[in-house]
């Protein structure tokens, strides 16, 4: 209301000036051109008017309000590419895509630089789940306004989310020069690299992003998921303690890492404590469980053995690892025949299982039946070279993370 009678009186004003100035002179042509170049002036002003106020109402989620005084603005003065990118934005708040789109065009067609508008068509082509044309505006964005990295880093988004991941890569890295301290850069690069399964190179990058934002969580998190990957063991043990210390927050992912990695160090009675904490804390978790069965069988822990059994078997009772760890049991108390039929059971079903077939020669052995430990060892190696060296302690624990 204060808008529209705003413009009126000041229509009334050159409307009267006008007037007066006829009744002395008649009007020249320069004279119109003069007349609606003083329009044209306050509609602008008036336009830039419409837009603080329609900002103000936007800011404060009042939508319709600022959709209404934006709109009566663009009535008045068409040409201002800021009213339409602003009117788009509106819109998308109202989920009101289609037409945002063709307020944010609009804005483009006037104004090919307005970054705003590039940036906004990206993320409504994102929420439509069409990423490569929402990293073409999302580029588009950037090349309006190259001094802004967040427009660069939506655009490699975008492309990742395409599966262009190369290109992703090849887009940052030829602007790395640029934004080389810009921690969710390297940051990002350091994902792009895992996506490659360039685990060596995704943790230098995290570091290097770790060293620019030592107070982001998200950073020193991943530093110790990619450390892991890329088997610095004592390295993700180091990471891991750093964040719990800094942060003091509580995760279950890393708390399973590092129980892994004291495992991987061989600091086996913290292992213990740690696995003891993560199945007590997480008892329908089966991983847990067989991974906390495996340390006790290296440590010969057999009573911890026994009760990851009866656990597994309770949550699953078809797991391989639950007859594996049973048959282990039953050999530990003397009851060998009880364990090869589980083996022999185990092997029926699970043929190319390498542990299996080590646990079996074992018992063959143990028995006299050389030739069938001889046979059973064969298999196993054949499934497995590596079980070569695995006499009593079998299975492995996985360098691939939870």
């Amino acid at each position: 209301m204060y808008l529209e009678s705003h413009m009126n009186i000041a229509r009334f004003v050159f409307a009267s000036i006008a007037v007066a100035l006829a009744g002395c002179n008649p009007i020249t042509k320069s004279g119109m051109e003069a007349r609606e170049q003083a329009y044209s002036r306050m509609d602008r002003t008036n336009a830039g008017i419409a837009h603080k106020q329609a900002s103000d109402a936007f800011q404060t989620g009042q939508l319709d309000k600022a959709r209404q005084l934006i709109t009566k603005g663009i009535e008045r003065y068409a040409q201002d590419a800021d009213s339409w990118a602003l009117l788009g934005r509106i819109l998308m708040e109202q989920t009101r895509l289609d037409q945002a789109v063709l307020a944010l065009n609009k804005a483009i067609e006037l104004d090919p630089d307005n970054a705003t508008s590039h940036y906004f068509l990206g993320v409504i082509f994102e929420r439509w789940s069409k990423d490569g044309q929402a990293a073409s505006y999302y580029q588009g964005a950037f090349a309006a306004a190259p001094e802004k990295p967040q427009y660069l880093m939506a655009a490699a988004e975008a492309l990742i989310a395409s599966g262009d991941v190369l290109a992703a890569e090849t887009l940052l890295n030829s602007n790395l020069a640029r934004f080389e301290h810009h921690a969710a850069m390297q940051h990002l690069l350091a994902h792009i690299a895992m996506l490659q399964n360039d685990a060596e190179t995704a943790s230098l990058r995290c570091e290097e992003a770790r060293l620019l934002a030592p107070e982001d969580e998200s950073i020193a998190r991943d530093l110790c998921r990619m450390r892991f990957r890329n088997g610095q063991w004592a390295g993700c043990i180091d990471a891991i303690e750093d964040w719990q210390a800094r942060f003091g927050g509580d995760d279950l992912a890393l708390d399973h890492v590092l129980a892994r990695c004291l495992v991987l160090v061989s600091r086996h009675n913290q292992a213990r404590s740690s696995y003891r904490a993560l199945c007590e804390g997480d008892p329908e978790n089966d991983t847990l469980w067989r991974e906390r069965g495996l340390l006790a069988w290296s440590q010969q822990d057999w009573q911890t053995l026994e009760n990851c059994t009866g656990q597994l078997e309770t949550l699953q009772p078809s797991m391989y690892e639950s007859t594996l760890f049973r048959a282990v049991c039953a050999r530990e108390q003397g009851e060998a025949s009880q364990a090869k039929a589980l083996l022999e059971g185990l092997i029926e079903a699970y043929p190319d299982r390498s542990e299996a077939w080590t646990l079996l020669a074992s018992l063959r052995a143990s028995a006299g039946d050389l030739s069938g430990a001889a046979k059973a060892r064969q298999i196993a190696v054949k499934c497995d070279p590596a079980m070569a060296d695995q006499p009593r302690v079998t299975g492995v624990f996985g360098a691939k993370g939870p």
